[in-house]
């Protein structure tokens, strides 16, 4: 029946590595409800509309080189858009390269628009709400990077995607060059897949106008995630989801950049949190708060928990911690020390 799932034996035409899909071989009023599964199952969750209620074409061949996907694209006009739900359906940490061979293509995502034409193309974050609008027929290559093979070489990922890169020219030609081989089922060792993927990946931040190496680019990323951290330490709904989505990383990269540097990151967010109780703790300016107060204040909404964690930090309580500080403090004043 129109409108219900359709079988995977008749969805995909499987030959080798590649899948395959085509709208053709079914009746007319199942194929525009068919080709919304297709884009699903090729690529992430999107919506889906057009213009005329009739038949409609569309067909994908997909397959994989390592980590990247690469599939070609031949269908309809259709307005293609990955909204926030979509999103929460598939949290999509990879990116889109979309590459027209025939007919234009207008890409948008973060507040910017990318006008294509044949041989250029654009770049899209799956992670984050995009669109891609098509005005008649075409076709379309796409190469799937996944954020951890793509992020480490931008110094500000979210600042490359909606944007055209000119395919007949500069580093967007070379770019266009390398990428066209392999929509065209060229046959590859297993072993220099991975090595490959990473080349074109540097190839692709490149004609991006990637503007740091991937060392810097990573210490950069790192910083920024730091920073974040630092600025929001009061939020008690601080977490790794929202520090990467401020960053403008996937979750899992943050996960990286962490991991890189020593504690993970909800080691490091719990001991930032204690040494900013503690030095609160001991200042004479907010001994008129209460420990559950200062807790409060840099994101600790449980005072039991905060006992448990600085006890185990510091080996006293944070009433001893701040009794110490006081006595301290009055004993340095009566000798006239100063800090």
């Amino acid at each position: 029946m129109a409108g219900e799932p359709f079988p995977r034996k008749v969805s995909a035409v499987v030959s080798g590595h590649q899948q395959a899909w085509t709208t053709t071989v079914l009746p007319e009023t199942d194929q525009f409800t068919f080709w919304r599964e297709v884009v699903w199952e090729a690529f992430v969750p999107v919506t889906l509309s057009r213009s005329r209620p009739d038949s409609f074409f569309g067909s994908v061949s997909a397959s994989r080189i390592g980590p990247l996907g690469v599939a070609a694209i031949a269908s309809e006009a259709q307005v293609v858009e990955r909204t926030v739900a979509d999103v929460r359906r598939d949290a999509g940490e990879v990116f889109f390269l979309n590459m027209p061979l025939r007919g234009r293509s207008t890409v948008s995502q973060d507040g910017r628009v990318a006008e294509l034409g044949p041989g250029d193309f654009a770049v899209v974050d799956g992670a984050r709400p995009f669109s891609l609008e098509f005005d008649a027929a075409f076709e379309q290559l796409s190469l799937i990077l996944p954020h951890e093979l793509l992020v480490p070489l931008l110094a500000a990922p979210e600042a490359v995607t909606g944007r055209a890169v000119g395919g007949d020219s500069g580093l967007g030609a070379v770019a266009a060059g390398a990428l066209r081989p392999l929509f065209e089922g060229v046959a590859l060792d297993g072993a220099i897949a991975r090595p490959l993927a990473e080349r074109l990946a540097a190839l692709v931040a490149l004609s991006l106008g990637a503007g740091a190496a991937a060392s810097g680019s990573r210490r950069a990323l790192t910083q920024a995630a730091l920073d974040e951290v630092e600025r929001s330490l009061g939020d008690s709904e601080l977490s790794p989801a929202i520090v990467a989505a401020r960053v403008g990383i996937s979750t899992r990269y943050l996960h990286q950049l962490f991991s890189d540097r020593g504690p993970s990151f909800g080691r490091w967010l719990l001991g930032r949190r204690l040494e900013r109780c503690r030095a609160d703790l001991a200042d004479p300016g907010l001994a008129h708060w209460t420990i559950g107060e200062i807790g409060w204040r840099n994101g600790f909404t449980d005072p039991s928990y905060l006992a448990r964690a600085f006890r185990r930090a510091y080996g006293v309580s944070p009433g001893e911690h701040r009794r110490v500080a006081a006595a301290k403090a009055l004993a340095d004043a009566g000798r006239g020390v100063t800090s």
